[in-house]
């Protein structure tokens, strides 16, 4: 039979350290003598009797012992006849109790039931419930089985008093509750700590559990899962004082698992850890960096090129301690600070160097820096070979020969152009380091532009500049420009090559000023058209522009055409007509994609314009087809007394315009004296056989049709001979 007991009430002041069980026999009501069933003191508080009679009464009491001794004895249970428990389902889990008590959870364990039924037990079923509520305030802790006979039960309610029980599960089904547990009070005891894990400087990782609550007689007990460990090669325990070491002897996957810890002889004092495979490879992590230490870098080596083609290799360390050296090294030949090399470890800002004044082809492979601060070491490396190499020694080359460059007098920018906002042409140059005595020499093609050549009033000095003033810029300008500066410490020289792609870049700049000067564009109605416009600041040539229309290049016509006048780009549309609305757009090549401007044609726009025209255009046609008097009249006629006068104007008009004649502001008829004729609707004459005085006075040819009226006027001055000789 497997007996089952729960832990007295009371231990005495000391925790209790094993269980004796005792037997009798019980036959017709008389009892025999107790015997003791085990010589060595149990652990647990369960027990698997054997050796019994089948189909006899047995009676069973239990002692409990602690450092002191061994208790009574419990009270006999009932007579028990042994043979053989037919139920299929688990018997009642014992041995309930608590350990790690906090504020919002606890572990609850337990041991196997008595019978395990029919199949072994498969799982448990850990219920709970406020120790005021009554059995119906029950409920499941999980869902699923527990496999385990521990359970860890978190969500509680601080400062609140639960009972627990369990129930196991075989195959057949679940079985009764246990006897519950409780009440336990949801609460983390003063002077309560948790396992914690450390790795200390030497790599070592352990778990430590500290106990201020200690008494005489106290130990820390280590378990794993909740089982007393039998393997003691995996763990290493050290006790001093209050605080005890779980050293992990060699830390790996079979490690994993929960860990915890109880206090004996206090008030429950417990803690766990549970140490999972992500845990456990971050602490062989930090393990590893404690063993070997590594002196942390905020940067790689990196190479600096420097003024003269001096080079800089540094990097820089996080942390180092005053005692932390560096060995450098170039291809493993250690490098001592001498004539080649500088070397310089700056410990208050960890910043390491070495110079070099340059770089030679022996130099190319690998430099190295070798950290040791203590038994932390660092490394770091940059390696420099093939093309990376060759590229940095010219470099270095470069940077020195500039340096020596400009020692003397020197272009800090050398020739290149700009384009000005009024489309000059500027070749332009930064000089530095001149003195007056520098001789500056301009020339175009290797032909040195004198001082009393046509070019030289191009040449300005302003501000630190040279600059060539080309103004508006043609081929005739295309050539190789050079300036060169010459003192007693030495010269320089730049070029521009004004042709070809030199050239071409220059136009595309050109352009481009041109493009992005141009207006947005205007319409203006004539009495031939439209006219769609837009003015730039100047117009080369060169400049490609174009005309679309609903986004279609338009092809030149009589009708419609474009073209510039002065620093007017235009398309003249003639005689517009419905098809011509739309979206226009003018596209000024700027060197690149181009510059557009757009105007939309339609809706009040194209209303506006083409009423204008019409209007314009109409009266053109008046002003062309009006009647008027176009010549061969006098402004004055002087004739004497008797003579014969006969005047001619010539007219114009369509239609032909009604002809007549007025003196003095009345109308002159055609009569013996007056002798009016209009012949082929272009000549009006008139003619007086013998003029007399009284002929004397204003007239006026008059024309008019239906697009306007016109008179020509003259003075008709009749004299007598004699008269103007008496006056003589």
């Amino acid at each position: 039979m497997t007996l089952a007991w729960t832990e007295p009430a009371f231990n005495g002041g000391a925790d209790i350290r094993g269980y004796f069980v005792d037997h009798r026999t019980v036959k017709g009501g008389v009892v025999g003598k107790w015997h003791e069933m085990n010589h060595k003191a149990l652990t647990t508080t369960s027990y698997k009797a054997e050796n019994l009679k089948e189909n006899v009464f047995y009676q069973f009491q239990v002692r409990a012992m602690n450092m002191a001794g061994v208790s009574k004895a419990s009270h006999p249970s009932s007579a028990i006849e042994c043979k053989e428990w037919t139920i299929t389902v688990p018997g009642a889990p014992v041995g309930l109790h608590a350990l790690e008590v906090r504020d919002t959870s606890a572990v609850v364990l337990w041991e196997p039931p008595a019978f395990s039924g029919r199949t072994a037990v498969n799982g448990y079923y850990l219920d709970l419930k406020l120790a005021s509520a009554g059995e119906g305030g029950w409920k499941a802790a999980h869902e699923k089985a527990n496999k385990g006979k521990y359970m860890k039960v978190t969500g509680l309610k601080a400062g609140a008093s639960y009972v627990f029980r369990v129930r196991a599960q075989n195959l057949a089904g679940v079985g009764k509750s246990s006897a519950a547990l409780g009440p336990i009070l949801s609460q983390t005891r003063p002077g309560t700590n948790e396992i914690y894990v450390d790795v200390d400087d030497d790599g070592v990782i352990s778990m430590l559990f500290e106990c201020s609550e200690m008494k005489e007689g106290s130990e820390f007990v280590w378990s794993k899962n909740y089982k007393t460990m039998s393997d003691t090669s995996r763990l290493t325990v050290v006790t001093e004082g209050s605080k005890s070491r779980a050293i992990f002897n060699s830390p790996s996957l079979e490690d994993l698992g929960t860990f915890s810890c109880v206090v004996t002889n206090t008030e429950g004092f417990s803690s766990s850890y549970t140490l999972t495979e992500e845990a456990l490879k971050r602490l062989l992590d930090i393990s590893h960096d404690h063993k070997f230490p590594v002196i942390p870098f905020k940067s790689e080596m990196a190479m600096d090129l420097l003024e003269k083609g001096c080079v800089r290799f540094w990097t820089q360390v996080e942390k180092c301690s005053s005692a932390c050296s560096v060995e450098y090294v170039f291809n493993d030949a250690i490098i001592t600070d001498n004539k080649k090399y500088t070397v310089n470890f700056d410990k208050s800002t960890g910043i390491i160097e070495m110079f070099m004044d340059s770089l030679e082809v022996t130099d190319e492979g690998t430099f190295t820096f070798n950290l040791v601060d203590g038994k932390a070491k660092g490394t770091t490396s940059l390696v420099l070979i093939g093309d990376e190499f060759r590229e940095l020694q010219k470099k270095s080359e470069f940077e020195r020969a500039e340096w020596v460059r400009k020692q003397g007098p020197h272009f800090v920018e050398y020739l290149g152009f700009t384009v000005t906002e009024e489309c000059n042409v500027l070749l332009k140059c930064k000089i530095g380091n001149v003195k007056p005595e520098t001789e500056i020499t301009w020339s175009k093609d290797k032909i040195e532009i004198a001082e009393d050549d046509e070019d030289a009033v191009k040449i300005e000095r302003q501000d630190g500049h040279l600059i060539f003033n080309i103004g508006k810029i043609s081929k005739a300008d295309a050539g190789i420009y050079d300036v060169v500066l010459r003192d007693e410490r030495g010269k320089d020289k730049s070029n521009f090559n004004l042709t070809d792609a030199g050239y071409q870049a220059v136009m595309n700049e050109l352009f481009r000023v041109i493009a992005t000067s141009s207006s947005e564009i205007k319409i203006v109605s004539t009495e031939h058209g439209i006219i769609l416009s837009s003015s730039v600041t100047y117009y080369n040539d060169e400049l490609r522009v174009g005309w679309l229309h609903k986004d279609s290049k338009i092809a030149a016509s009589e009708r419609v055409k474009s073209g510039v006048t002065g620093e007017e780009l235009w398309l003249k549309i003639n005689e517009p007509t419905e098809k011509d609305k739309g979206k226009y757009t003018m596209d000024i090549f700027d060197g690149k994609d181009g510059v557009k401007r757009v105007f939309d044609l339609s809706g009040k726009a194209w209303e506006e314009a083409f009423e204008e025209f019409q209007r314009l255009k109409a009266a053109a046609i008046a002003e062309r087809n009006r009647a008027r008097v176009v010549g061969g009249l006098p402004d004055v006629v002087a004739i004497q007394e008797g003579k014969s006068l006969n005047l001619t104007g010539n007219v114009w008009g369509e239609p032909v315009p009604e002809v007549s004649w007025t003196k003095n502001d009345k109308e002159l008829l055609s009569d013996e004296r007056y002798q009016l004729k209009f012949e082929h609707g272009k000549f009006a004459s008139i003619t007086i056989s013998s003029v007399t005085t009284a002929d004397s006075g204003k007239y006026a040819l008059l024309v008019k049709n239906k697009y306007g009226k016109e008179a020509g006027e003259f003075t008709v001055s009749v004299y007598n001979q004699e008269e103007e000789e008496k006056k003589g």
